[in-house]
């Protein structure tokens, strides 16, 4: 008898163990109480800010793709497969809220990736839209940041001659590392740290277009750089200049230059570009050495250049290092005017002399604008002269 209850026991405990888990995995398989089914979203795919005509307001204008009109290759509808609305408030929050009111899908920050700021926008301060970012838990610190030269809103209807929408130009832009590429997180970074950064400049201009037989269309282009310090636009950078500051970053994949010497007038590819920035103590100050290294293969040359012309090769290549160092040095004095550390120097000084860096973080704006010193080195390789064709 005892040996019964004993094993009526241990069925009992037994039993009550599985209906335990059972009651568990009821409460935890119950699905997602908040979801929104995918066609009840709509996937905003590049932020535009702007200030207005009106003191304190801001015009927020948002991209985003149009489910109906997206089909497969060669059974489109004819129509432009993306849209934009916009709207008015004093907070970038009560204008997404205006939005939002007017539309009949959910909107979704999930697929966000490029912001552009216009200029007005940018020289006033982006700390309002750097705050709201940075509390939405959707939103990728990995999206791209661009100034635009005049209003952003402009920018949102160009012409995607070679994507599918305006948003895809505007991302290949900093995924093709043509130029500068800063991100959310670049931003947020430098402001915590007290260094500024550079994003890519955009211009819109209208022109005829073969591919839109003939018409007229709008037309975008990266024309240089924008230099910020404590989240203002503060100053502009050339094309050239933001090539040099990209290149410093290691944020530049190729490069095609021109030069003139005394006797030729040269065009190369660069590649294999790199950058070393170096930091070291002088007297106790910090002191930068930046050196940028790359390979090149000349593409054209006239006159000709004959393969044993090593002396024309090689003032080929000191014109290349003066107009690259000399862009470079251009871009780091304009952000020095301002206290504005676009190459995030101060890293370099907290990771070599952390001491040192401690002392100058309260105040490295003023040290940069004041006081900072930095050389700068460009050695680049002809490897490749070309050959010439015999007729």
């Amino acid at each position: 008898m005892k040996n019964i209850r004993v094993t009526r026991t241990i069925h009992t405990q037994r039993w009550l163990q599985k209906l335990g888990l059972a009651c568990l995995f009821c409460f935890i398989c119950t699905g997602c109480w908040s979801k929104v089914e995918i066609n009840e979203r709509t996937f905003i795919t590049t932020l535009f800010v702007d200030t207005t005509d009106n003191p304190g307001e801001i015009e927020v204008t948002l991209s985003m793709p149009l489910p109906n009109r997206l089909s497969p290759e060669g059974s489109g509808t004819g129509k432009a497969p993306y849209a934009s609305v916009s709207a008015t408030a004093p907070t970038i929050a009560d204008a997404i809220e205006k939005i939002q009111t007017d539309l009949t899908r959910k909107i979704s920050w999930g697929h966000t990736r490029v912001i552009v700021f216009g200029q007005d926008y940018a020289r006033e301060g982006i700390d309002d839209t750097m705050a709201w970012i940075s509390r939405q838990p959707l939103f990728h610190l990995s999206s791209y940041a661009m100034v635009a030269q005049g209003k952003a809103k402009d920018i949102s209807d160009l012409t995607p001659v070679f994507e599918e929408t305006p948003s895809d130009v505007l991302r290949e832009f900093s995924t093709e590392e043509n130029l500068l590429k800063t991100q959310m997180l670049n931003i947020l970074a430098a402001d915590k740290m007290n260094q500024g950064f550079a994003a890519s400049m955009l211009d819109s201009r209208i022109k005829p277009m073969a591919s839109e037989e003939g018409e007229s269309k709008k037309w975008v282009s990266q024309i240089g750089g924008a230099v910020f310090r404590q989240m203002r636009m503060v100053d502009t950078l050339t094309e050239q200049e933001a090539r040099g500051v990209a290149w410093a970053s290691e944020k530049l994949d190729t490069l095609a230059l021109s030069v003139r010497t005394r006797k030729q007038k040269a065009s190369m590819s660069l590649f294999d570009m790199k950058s070393k920035i170096q930091c070291e103590l002088r007297n106790g100050e910090p002191f930068f050495t930046i050196h940028l290294t790359g390979k090149a293969e000349l593409i054209s040359v006239i006159p000709v250049l004959k393969v044993k012309d090593v002396l024309s090769v090689k003032d080929i290549e000191q014109a290349v290092n003066e107009l690259i160092t000399a862009s470079l040095t251009s871009a780091l004095h304009k952000a020095k005017r301002h206290g504005a550390d676009i190459l995030s120097l101060g890293y370099r000084l907290e990771w070599g002399h952390p001491a040192t860096w401690k002392k100058l973080r309260p105040v490295w704006n003023q040290y940069v604008k004041n006081e900072l010193q930095f050389d700068v080195h460009t050695a680049v390789d002809i490897q490749f002269v070309g050959s010439e064709s015999s007729f």
